[in-house]
């Protein structure tokens, strides 16, 4: 669920083109650094949650970044 929140907003957001799997990072999709810290701004606004600046890096997939939001309690309603 929250991949799929995670998926539409880099789709819908960001302009992500092509595959976007788990196992991607934010490098693997050709976000950089500014990408980064703006996809954790909207997530910060959108859901409620802090994000620190060291636990989300271009080298976080899609997967870590999921699970880091369910660690800090998001759930979304389907």
């Amino acid at each position: 669920m929250i991949y799929d929140y995670l998926r539409n907003l880099l789709q819908e957001t960001f302009r992500v083109n092509g595959e976007i799997a788990p196992d991607k990072s934010f490098g693997d999709l050709a976000l950089d650094s500014l990408n980064t810290a703006e996809i954790c701004a909207a997530l910060e606004d959108d859901l409620k949650v802090s994000i620190d600046d060291e636990e989300v890096t271009q080298e976080t997939t899609l997967s870590e970044l999921a699970d880091l939001l369910q660690s800090k309690g998001v759930v979304l309603a389907g």
